[in-house]
């Protein structure tokens, strides 16, 4: 037989509205009667049910996570930011609703008005993101994963994009590199403000005008064709070119591709360090030297923040993760 509030309350000598108090947080209780009665529920194995406790304390047990699918976004790495949630989801025993609408704000504004989360995640946050003032206006909680232009009272946790950039570029002109590359993302990234192609590009091309280098960069189109494009084009800009930083998940191995049917070897001719490559770059006979993003952390740590809001017991802290160089001898010294 299924053991019940009134067991646990005879168990602990309670009332069960004693019992039920306790499961719902929602009247002060004494340490030493909250004591007595958790350790009832843990004797007799009592798991109250999921929707009478649902109702008892307005929660859903649910979070959403936003997550915009576009054919331009890295599905593959998008996927480890989702695995972080959802693993950090499992072990609070709670589940997770992905919405994927590329504008995400009529579908957050829905299930809100609908009561059917507790939190909400958002995920590819754009500069001058549309879902921002939507998010400062619902009675949820909310974490960000990346940064809004201006200043804003949500959470955030985020990878240190600009310094990943200007990481690449210390590390290249210290091996004495002095014509340097940056292949991108696609321009519609750019052209729609995505936090995280906009930050690195200009962490790159900062520090590349501190040394006093040219600031050598273009775009990349996912295509074959895109990558043969992009590698003509940042040629053209320096002949001279001895090393390149990439950071486009989806046109990599393109671009590597190309380069070989140009004879360029790495590093011999062309020096090349990655930014997010950790997955793709395993999969080539050489790695490249990469700056991984630590995007299941992220996606866990945004979690945390989320279920730390929801219960009251954490003050609103940003996180920013800081990059780190795995050197793979993809980037030597250039060629006298």
């Amino acid at each position: 037989m299924a053991v019940s509030i009134v067991d646990v309350a005879r168990h602990a000598g309670v009332a069960p509205s004693t019992v039920s108090h306790v499961l719902s947080g929602k009247r002060p209780i004494s340490a030493e009667t909250r004591r007595r009665v958790e350790a009832s529920i843990a004797t007799l194995g009592f798991r109250p049910h999921a929707g009478a406790q649902s109702i008892r304390r307005q929660s859903t047990n649910v979070v959403a996570l936003v997550l915009p699918m576009r054919t331009d976004s890295p599905g593959w790495q998008q996927m480890r930011f989702v695995l972080g949630v959802l693993d950090a989801a499992r072990e609070h025993e709670m589940n997770l609703m992905l919405l994927t609408a590329e504008d995400g704000v009529a579908a957050i504004r829905d299930v809100v008005d609908r009561a059917m989360v507790d939190g909400v995640i958002v995920m590819e946050i754009e500069l001058d993101d549309s879902r921002l003032p939507l998010l400062q206006e619902i009675n949820r909680p909310s974490v960000l994963i990346g940064t809004p232009r201006e200043p804003t009272d949500l959470v955030h946790v985020d990878f240190n994009f600009a310094a990943a950039g200007a990481l690449c570029v210390e590390h290249l002109h210290d091996l004495g590199h002095r014509h340097i590359g940056y292949l991108g993302h696609s321009q519609p990234l750019y052209d729609r403000g995505v936090g995280y192609a906009l930050r690195t590009r200009s962490g790159v091309l900062d520090a590349m005008a501190e040394h006093g280098l040219p600031q050598t960069w273009t775009a990349v189109e996912p295509t074959p064709a895109g990558a043969a494009r992009a590698i003509e084009d940042i040629l053209a800009q320096d002949p001279a070119l001895t090393a390149l930083i990439i950071y486009n998940e989806l046109a990599f191995l393109q671009v590597l591709d190309r380069l070989a049917q140009l004879g360029r070897s790495i590093p011999r001719d062309l020096s090349v360090i990655t930014i997010g490559q950790d997955d793709q770059a395993a999969s080539r006979a050489q790695q490249t030297s990469n700056i991984p993003i630590p995007a299941t952390q992220l996606g866990r740590v945004a979690f945390e923040r989320l279920t730390g809001l929801i219960a009251k017991s954490d003050q609103p802290v940003s996180t920013l993760l800081e990059p780190h160089l795995d050197r793979q001898g993809s980037a030597n010294p250039p060629l006298d």
